[in-house]
């Protein structure tokens, strides 16, 4: 028979573990709520995933996904409150700021929420918010990646007050400041977490202060994000989120009809139709505030009169080409603009007309001779661009012009030479002309621009007035001088308006907004 432990034994014994205890109080709940975690995973296939998890570098269709789950803003876009017309149009709320005043015509302050925890555990500070703006990150002269530039490169200067308060200085006056932190590029991340990984670090591991934290990441097949248990706006509803790649859209959706996912993205428009009356799975049809263009390359020989390129836009039935991808729901873009610009939307817009007689004009006086028109394109990445290509190869055939397809396997070999069309999408970042379009896309600071596929000058003219403009009138004249400064250079050709069909299980309760965000907070996510 063993012998006792005598009561010293035993205290001694005990002693690491109540020391432990003491040690780290705080680990006790999360051990009680990790032991009776009943919350469910959610698990997604998607068509592809960003080759990076670092907030700029991961600005695509598929990254937004990630990223907008892992980080938060200072401010926040209410997307529910606007579908419910709750504003009168955009609609903004505090987030990791409480309040953002200005100051004098080039100065921001934004007070900072205290008491909100970071994914490793800190307290985010104004040290957080000077790391994500700062110079060498987003948008000194020694940047060379643009998306920082596109929506913070007027800054000036960004300083803390003290620990919750922060200051940020502008070069020139900009009313679109607010919407720019509830945007791209704003997304808080750890200043420490920064200064040890380095860039490196925030490609394969960042850490944010959103509801989902990185758990890991497998390049081109998965990423898994599990609950961030002590986020400020409370414990997330699914304790795991798993993103995985499943580039065929007949695969995602069989995967979702046989219980392997939840919810399955970017499907064409018939296999989300396919679902009416599924007793237990429904297809979603959600307009984006997206589009789709062709730009041309206008130091190609063939592209370089502009009386081509007006051919090419006027040659092309847009709302056939619309209706034949997407169906009765359809609905044509006036100009690179979207409804929520307000007071500055141009309604009456028309743009190109189909005219395929004042096409075949303008290819005469030009001299068009038949040359090859080459379209590179990779089919795999934007939903239904091989189908849209081709039929718009159709209609410019119709009025003489000859053409011929390129397929790639990524967009990163798009830009490569030899090419004199190739497509991209538009985003609208946030509802103003500053937000996407025109004064995004086919900017300086923007990839079209700065590879030379357009060097225009009145138009940058016209983008510099409008960007630092603040009264309402001046702005609205410059931005229609824009509208038609485009449409007089044709530096591209508005394919549509983007819409995205998804497929989940009817017992979530979850709300796709009109940007590729996939927003999985408690607010907007539920289970049945």
């Amino acid at each position: 028979m063993p012998k006792s432990l005598s009561r010293r034994a035993l205290l001694a014994a005990a002693a690491p573990a109540a020391a432990a205890a003491v040690a780290a109080p705080a680990l006790l709940p999360r051990l009680v709520r990790a032991q009776s975690d009943d919350r469910p995973s959610l698990r997604i296939a998607v068509q592809a995933l960003p080759p990076t998890l670092e907030p700029l570098e991961s600005i695509s269709n598929v990254g937004l996904r990630l990223t907008y789950n892992v980080f938060d803003t200072l401010l926040r876009r209410d997307f529910l409150a606007e579908a419910k017309g709750e504003g009168g149009g955009s609609s903004l709320v505090p987030h990791l700021a409480t309040s953002l005043r200005q100051r004098d015509p080039l100065t921001w302050e934004a007070a900072l929420r205290p008491g909100v925890r970071l994914q490793d555990g800190g307290e985010l500070t104004a040290d957080d918010v000077l790391s994500t703006f700062s110079a060498e990150r987003m948008w000194g002269p020694q940047v060379q990646a643009f998306e920082g530039k596109v929506n913070f490169g007027h800054l000036a200067g960004v300083d803390a007050v003290d620990r919750y308060t922060v200051l940020l200085r502008t070069r020139s006056p900009d009313v679109a400041m607010p919407h720019r932190l509830a945007a791209y590029g704003g997304w808080i991340h750890s200043a420490k977490a920064c200064a040890a990984g380095g860039l490196e670090g925030m490609r394969k591991q960042p850490v944010g202060s959103g509801p989902y934290r990185h758990a890991s990441f497998a390049r081109d097949q998965r990423v898994v994000l599990d609950s961030h248990d002590d986020y400020w706006m409370g414990r997330p509803p699914a304790k795991q989120i798993i993103f995985s790649v499943v580039p065929e859209a007949s695969t995602r959706l069989a995967g979702l009809q046989a219980g392997d996912f939840d919810l399955v993205t970017n499907l064409l428009p018939e296999q989300a139709e396919s679902l009416a009356g599924h007793p237990k799975l429904e297809g979603v049809d959600v307009p984006l505030d997206f589009a789709h263009i062709l730009y041309y390359d206008t130091r190609r020989p063939v592209l370089r009169d502009v009386r081509v390129r007006r051919a090419l836009n006027h040659a092309v039935d847009c709302d056939l080409l619309g209706r034949s991808l997407w169906g009765p729901g359809y609905r044509r873009m006036a100009a690179l603009q979207v409804p929520a610009f307000g007071a500055l939307y141009d309604a009456g817009r028309q743009g190109f007309e189909h005219d395929p007689a004042r096409a075949r004009q303008l290819l005469r006086e030009a001299g068009y001779g038949g040359e090859e028109i080459v379209i590179r394109i990779a089919p795999a990445y934007y939903l239904q661009m091989l189908q849209a290509v081709q039929i718009v190869q159709q209609m410019w055939l119709a009025v003489g012009v000859n053409s011929r397809i390129e397929t790639r396997e990524n967009l990163s070999l798009l830009a490569q030479p030899g090419a004199d069309v190739r497509p991209t999408s538009i985003a609208f970042r946030f509802p103003d002309p500053l937000g996407g379009g025109l004064m995004v896309h086919l900017s300086r600071d923007y990839f079209l621009q700065k590879q030379g596929f357009w060097q225009p000058d009145r138009f940058n003219a016209i983008s510099d007035a409008l960007a630092t403009a603040t009264d309402r009138d001046e702005r609205r004249r410059l931005w229609l001088a824009l509208l038609d400064e485009y449409e007089a250079e044709a530096p591209a050709l508005i394919l549509y308006p983007v819409r995205e069909y998804f497929a989940k299980r009817r017992n979530i309760r979850w709300t796709h907004y009109p940007l590729y965000y996939m927003d999985f907070r408690g607010y907007n996510l539920g289970f049945a």
